[in-house]
């Protein structure tokens, strides 16, 4: 009977400790991982921004990441003028870390910070 019981916990719970999938947008506010922001000025700084993307995200592909890119003027809490690649929103801080801590290698600089994201 314990062992039915054990079996029962952990069937109910494996759906609550499942982790999100990558690079998808859990949710709107919560703990983002910044892989890299870049200055997104008119003219010839949209291209450099647009590279600098491009590179980031190969890199968060090389630890099987997808990261989601936007403008930090569509986030509260990230300073705006930039073009953002982040992972997330996480709940709480210790996914966002496991998060970062599964990108770290591959996005040096990457660092964690809470926003709010406003959407389209």
């Amino acid at each position: 009977m314990r062992a039915l019981l054990v079996f029962a916990f952990t069937a109910l719970a494996a759906p609550v400790l499942a982790q999100p999938m990558r690079g998808v947008p859990l949710a709107d506010d919560g703990w983002w991982v910044v892989l890299g922001s870049f200055a997104n000025n008119s003219g010839s700084g949209s291209r450099a921004a647009d590279a600098a993307v491009a590179r980031v995200w190969r890199q968060a592909q090389a630890c099987g990441e997808s990261p989601f890119n936007d403008a930090s003027d569509k986030f509260s809490g990230l300073a705006s003028g930039f073009e953002v690649s982040v992972l997330g929103a996480y709940p709480t801080r210790a996914r966002a870390e496991a998060a970062l801590s599964r990108v770290d290698a591959c996005v040096p600089g990457a660092y964690i910070r809470r926003a709010r994201y406003a959407g389209e």
